[in-house]
């Protein structure tokens, strides 16, 4: 006979075999507990969250202004006529660093400026006008930042280069200083590339975990992507269907409403089953000394819980969906029993009539 999906005893079944695709996971209490209080640092475990000093350093590209004072009116860089001429003093014109990492100043030659610190760079012309000027002193300015910056792009006001301070941004301030999201929190998520390397975490958990708002790095890519949380039912419930939610924190009772809860009709109260893909060292927490078939660090879990104890619908208050998820409800052994009472009657009903016909004909 057909059927929505397998019943709840093959799902037990495939699960007791020796290399199972999935691991069965009853939910009670100390289960929720421990799902609930799972943490998973995404980005500070792969990216780490130390604050990188050397943002402060020159790089090619970068704009610089330098400034030289000397102690007379009449010293080398007092004389002359600059349209930056100040108290005695002369500004260069900006430049950008070459490719070689060089800047020019004046009567100094030329100067290596790349990964090195204004007030490095600026030592380095004091000492090159020394003899040349009177008792110079030198200010060196980058004006314009882009060797030192953040790609920030998707869902914000205004994508683009964010320059980085001395100070250190983290991810949350490079993303206000691109004029913020243009949409709700619950709708995003954020992706960082660095390197090689690329982590997502959902806009929520960035903004309500501190932890996991990290500093960021000078070539780092940041985007805001729309991505709608949703769940999916199958199986002996009033509506199948894929449904978005809002809900910073949906629970399994709350999931089951949105699609009219279980059918009366066809449902196995024991057979109310969540699938989902789990890190490795969480199912060997919740299952230990059970053997664990995985793909990498994920493994394959089906969630199942027990409505026809009484105390199951505690549960149902307690377990949280999660995006992506897949909700199951398998059919009662009673459903398919009705199901085959149905169609024996519809295949014997024409034989019955056409037996009545023929006698009423006789008679």
């Amino acid at each position: 006979m057909s059927s929505s999906g397998p019943s709840a005893g093959d799902i037990l079944s495939e699960a007791g075999k020796t290399y199972a695709p999935y691991t069965v996971v009853e939910v009670t209490p100390a289960v929720v507990r421990v799902l609930s209080g799972r943490v998973d640092q995404q980005l500070a475990v792969t990216f780490g969250n130390t604050r990188k000093k050397s943002s402060s350093l020159i790089g090619v590209g970068d704009d610089v202004v330098v400034s030289i004072w000397e102690a007379s009116n009449n010293g080398l860089f007092a004389s002359g006529t600059t349209t930056a001429r100040t108290m005695g003093g002369t500004q260069v014109p900006q430049q950008p660093v070459s490719e070689s990492g060089t800047i020019t100043v004046p009567y100094a030659g030329t100067i290596k400026a790349a990964n090195k610190t204004p007030d490095q760079v600026k030592l380095e012309i004091e000492s090159a006008l020394k003899g040349v000027a009177v008792e110079p002193q030198v200010l060196v300015s980058v004006v314009k930042n882009v060797s030192n910056t953040v790609t920030v792009t998707g869902e914000v006001a205004t994508s683009g280069l964010i320059p980085l301070s001395a100070r250190g941004e983290k991810l949350l301030d490079v993303i206000a200083m691109a004029g913020g999201p243009r949409m709700e929190a619950h709708q995003l998520a954020v992706q960082i590339t660095r390197g090689l390397h690329t982590e997502t975490i959902p806009m929520e958990r960035l903004i309500s975990d501190p932890v996991e708002n990290i500093y960021v790095q000078s070539g780092d890519v940041i985007t805001l992507l729309r991505q709608p949380r949703s769940f999916t039912v199958f199986g002996a419930t009033t509506a199948n269907a894929s449904v978005q939610f809002d809900e910073a924190q949906l629970y399994l009772n709350q999931a089951l409403a949105k699609v009219g809860g279980l059918n009366d009709d066809r449902a196995n109260a024991k057979g109310i089953f969540i699938y989902r893909t789990e890190p490795v060292s969480l199912v060997r927490q919740l299952m230990p000394g059970k053997p664990i078939s995985g793909a990498g660090d994920t493994a394959n879990v089906i969630y199942r819980i027990d409505l026809s104890d009484p105390s199951g619908f505690f549960l149902l208050k307690s377990f949280s969906v999660r995006n992506r998820d897949l909700i199951y409800i398998a059919n009662s052994s009673m459903a398919e029993v009705r199901k085959f009472a149905t169609i024996i009657g519809a295949t014997t009903a024409p034989v019955v009539q056409a037996a009545a016909a023929s006698n009423a004909l006789q008679n």
